[in-house]
């Protein structure tokens, strides 16, 4: 599960923050739990046990700079990502390590490619594995050793750098435990974007020369989330 603090003293822009980011990640079937403070002095003494911290910057008695270099004085490893009205300020965002600099009123798209960065951040923190079940067995294969997956009939076809893992499932079950980190391109294949090398001719190309078909009812949205991968890298 992923933690958020919105820290906002506008209750109004807390509230509104919260309801953005809860709509993507319920989108993308991603755990999470999200909670507001209008005051950032006691949001500095609370348990710090958060992975995604939003900052405003304008706030009384602490503001975002000051209260973001407390945090990391106090070993805040998080993310930590600002939203705000002041874009001179984003040259000390930068000093505290932060993921993002949202101008308000925030850019839906632009919320969503800051919070699959910060995702992609916190998964290499945390490794995530695609569970495997067979009528004898259960198996952990890491999501950064799988190039793609296929489906065919009613098997799964994992392809790792090392290996090709087969086992019935379904690809739906495959997609919800990668997400958001690999792109459906087709109803049979979902692909990691860290393979991928190119996109030509209605496929997605890999690095090792592998051809992977992308859909016309998919293409859209590969094209969009993979321009956002690049983006975040």
């Amino acid at each position: 599960m992923i933690r958020i603090a919105v820290c906002d003293d506008e209750s109004v822009m807390c509230e509104r923050l919260k309801r953005m980011v809860a709509s993507r990640l319920e989108q993308w079937e991603e755990p999470f739990q999200i909670t507001c403070y209008t005051n950032a002095v006691q949001f500095l003494y609370t348990p710090l046990d958060f992975d995604l911290v939003f900052l405003d910057i304008q706030m009384p008695n602490l503001d975002g700079i000051e209260l973001a270099k407390r945090l990391r004085q106090k070993e805040f490893e998080g993310v930590l990502i600002f939203v705000t009205v002041l874009k001179e300020c984003m040259l000390d965002a930068f000093e505290v390590e932060a993921m993002d600099y949202l101008c308000k009123p925030v850019d839906e798209l632009r919320l969503e490619r800051a919070l699959r960065r910060s995702l992609r951040r916190l998964r290499r923190k945390e490794e995530r594995y695609l569970s495997i079940r067979t009528r004898d067995r259960c198996r952990k294969v890491k999501l950064g050793d799988i190039c793609y997956c296929e489906v065919i009939n009613r098997k799964l076809f994992v392809h790792t750098k090392n290996e090709v893992i087969a086992y019935y499932g379904k690809i739906k079950e495959a997609e919800q435990q990668t997400a958001p980190d690999f792109i459906r391109c087709h109803r049979s294949f979902l692909v990691n974007p860290a393979y991928l090398s190119e996109y030509r001719d209605g496929n997605a190309v890999l690095e090792n020369g592998e051809r992977i078909p992308v859909s016309r009812s998919c293409h859209a949205d590969f094209m969009k989330k993979m321009m956002e991968y690049m983006e975040g890298q």
